[in-house]
């Protein structure tokens, strides 16, 4: 009889845990965004791919040169930065989510796919690019904008 009792007992734990374990909660699309820039604050960018696509992982690398460009000072205006999404919006496989940026006073909007059922962020080359600096105008090496030789004052 105690046979009976213990695999009855295993039998009621393993479909307890298997149940549990089927119930947990995928994140949202704010929730993804919000562990995506709290990775990308600390600099974390192993952490950070974790939350983006496979086609936004070069775009994560490719910022982390940026980032590594920083002096100390705006290194710790980021980390210190207040995060709060302000506003979302999902559309079957696809979302925008957009979070206020205390650094930079400024809201930044984050696209989103699902990806393997999960919520991926979606970056592009574009999207890490400073929004002053034309296409095209960038010194790589140097990580600063490139004056056209047109442009520049010559008396």
């Amino acid at each position: 009889m105690s046979y009976y009792r213990r695999f009855l007992y295993l039998m009621c734990a393993s479909g307890l845990a298997l149940s549990i374990s089927s119930c947990k909660k995928k994140p949202e699309p704010q929730e993804v965004a919000l562990e995506f820039m709290h990775a990308i604050q600390e600099s974390n960018f192993e952490r950070a791919k974790e939350y983006a696509t496979k086609e936004s992982q070069s775009v994560i690398l490719l910022y982390s040169i940026f980032d590594g460009k920083r002096n100390e000072n705006e290194r710790e205006k980021i980390k210190n930065a207040k995060l709060k999404v302000v506003n979302h919006d999902e559309e079957g496989d696809k979302a925008t989510v957009t979070i206020l940026n205390s650094s930079v006073s400024s809201k930044e909007t984050l696209h989103l796919v699902k990806e393997d059922g999960q919520w991926k962020i979606s970056l592009t080359l574009e999207s890490i690019l400073p929004t002053s600096v034309p296409p095209g105008t960038m010194d790589m090496n140097s990580m600063s904008p490139v004056v056209p030789m047109d442009s520049a004052l010559v008396k």
